[in-house]
């Protein structure tokens, strides 16, 4: 049996092992890390080394990793878990802590969660810091590479390795100025179909759900005006015969500037809250997600 040789290996040597199996490739596993690549290079040299085992082969741009590897990476995953949690001070007190929290979302979250949650955080640690990161649909690869505490989104793929709660339902309305919807009444399919959409499109991030529901029911809308986020949206409504598909919870934003009725198809979806295993033990971590849950729950209060 050879002998596997740990001494020159660092926890960030561990680290770096476990990005490469994460991402496939020298090149982006160095960008996560934030090194050179020849840097990561002469790591997975010692890696080799140490293991006896090359670890990764080249498959077309990127790596694959070995048999070995795989078996290697699921027990170094649980050893930097456990070192994180050797880390957390054995008791979480709020009121005290100074610590720094980053939270990954995107717009509907920021807008339906966050307040509330902030104002929770205040409360409880006023000297605590929150940062929050767009998540487009790098959530969960955030939550992997350590870049956040939590990641709040309707997105459920690509949750291997992490925990989940779910936060919220929600569905999609539509939102019309107020005098064309009077004029408009009920929407049925064939006048939602003739009308003037409004569409956001994320930057190009992702599909919203609803326009799956067209799609099963054969219906496709060109939408006239395409806006990367709902900054501003409500002004543009006004006055307009446009019609907006947005989730329901925005109406106290939107319903400044528009009617909301309900569109001619079913469409719903699921908020969730996820976290790496790496956080699930942390005192601190169970706090906030702790907020994140009272937050939701005064939310889902007042929607009835």
């Amino acid at each position: 049996m050879n002998d596997i040789d740990m001494s020159n290996l660092s926890v960030a040597a561990l680290r770096a092992l476990v990005t490469i199996h994460e991402t496939g490739s020298l090149s982006r596993a160095a960008e996560k890390l934030g090194v050179t690549q020849s840097t990561l290079s002469h790591t997975l040299g010692r890696l080799r080394k140490a293991f006896n085992d090359a670890l990764f082969l080249r498959q077309g741009r990127g790596v694959v990793p070995t048999a070995r590897c795989d078996m290697i990476v699921g027990n170094v995953e649980t050893i930097l878990a456990q070192l994180a949690a050797l880390a957390e001070p054995p008791v979480f007190e709020p009121a005290s802590t100074e610590q720094a929290f980053t939270l990954s979302c995107n717009f509907y979250e920021r807008m339906v969660l966050v307040p509330d949650l902030l104002r929770r955080m205040r409360s409880q640690a006023p000297k605590a810091r929150l940062k929050v990161i767009q998540s487009n649909l790098r959530g969960h690869e955030q939550l992997h590479n350590g870049l956040c505490d939590l990641l709040l989104s309707p997105v459920p793929s690509d949750t291997a390795g992490l925990y989940r709660r779910k936060l919220l339902d929600d569905h999609y309305s539509c939102f019309l100025d107020r005098a064309h919807a009077r004029r408009v009444g009920p929407l049925t399919l064939e006048t939602y179909k003739a009308g003037r959409h409004i569409a956001v499109n994320y930057d190009g991030g992702w599909k919203p759900f609803y326009r799956s529901a067209l799609d099963a029911l054969g219906v496709s809308i060109v939408p006239h005006v395409e806006l990367p986020s709902f900054g501003a949206v409500g002004e543009m409504i006004e006055g307009s015969e446009f019609i907006l598909t947005a989730p329901s919870a925005l109406a106290p934003i939107l319903l400044q500037k528009a009617a909301m009725v309900d569109p001619p198809f079913d469409a719903s979806f699921e908020v969730f809250m996820f976290w790496n295993a790496r956080q699930h033990a942390s005192p601190a971590n169970i706090w906030l997600r702790g907020l994140v849950v009272e937050s939701a729950g005064a939310i889902r209060a007042i929607a009835g």
